[in-house]
């Protein structure tokens, strides 16, 4: 039989207190990837489980948050690969609690038509707010490739929505 000491006993109490805070936030940032909820729920159980798996290796619990985000964008990008499927969304306004505005049409598609790294990078950047270096510690890349990659995406979103313009 297994015995968990207190240090791990109030990790997983920590981890399963973010889980429930961070239900939302957590669901977006796998929709955001896949653009469909059942998808994106799989995602984030297949990435819960995983993490709940791995809490062993968590040195500091303050980084759990930015750990599971990148468990959950790393699950993401290894789905969209597997299923290399393209989605696509009729005149939907509110999708899977994820609200789509018409004016910013051609950016979403614009956006979901980026390769799946170059994705999360704008993802993470803008949708959810985050900083280049906090984007670089999630994919854990270096922080000048994060600028790279970003530079390169927002060049093929300017030129993509020129076009369909």
């Amino acid at each position: 039989m297994f015995f968990k000491n207190k240090e791990q006993k109030k990790l997983e109490e920590i981890f399963e207190e973010l889980i429930i805070k961070e239900k939302n936030s957590l669901y977006k940032l796998a929709y955001m990837h896949v653009k469909n909820s059942n998808d994106a729920m799989d995602i984030l159980q297949e990435s819960t489980l995983k993490a709940y798996k791995k809490l062993n290796t968590v040195k500091d619990d303050s980084l759990l948050d930015r750990w599971l985000k990148r468990i959950i964008v790393n699950c993401s990008i290894d789905y969209i690969k597997r299923n290399s499927k393209v989605i696509y969304i009729d005149d939907v306004e509110i999708t899977g609690g994820i609200h789509r505005d018409r004016n910013y049409e051609d950016l979403y598609e614009a956006v979901d038509m980026l390769s799946p790294e170059l994705r999360s990078i704008i993802i993470l950047k803008y949708f959810q707010g985050y900083t280049i270096e906090e984007v670089g510690e999630l994919l854990d890349i270096s922080t000048s490739q994060v600028k790279n990659k970003l530079h390169k995406a927002l060049k093929l979103l300017r030129l993509e929505i020129k076009i369909s313009s």
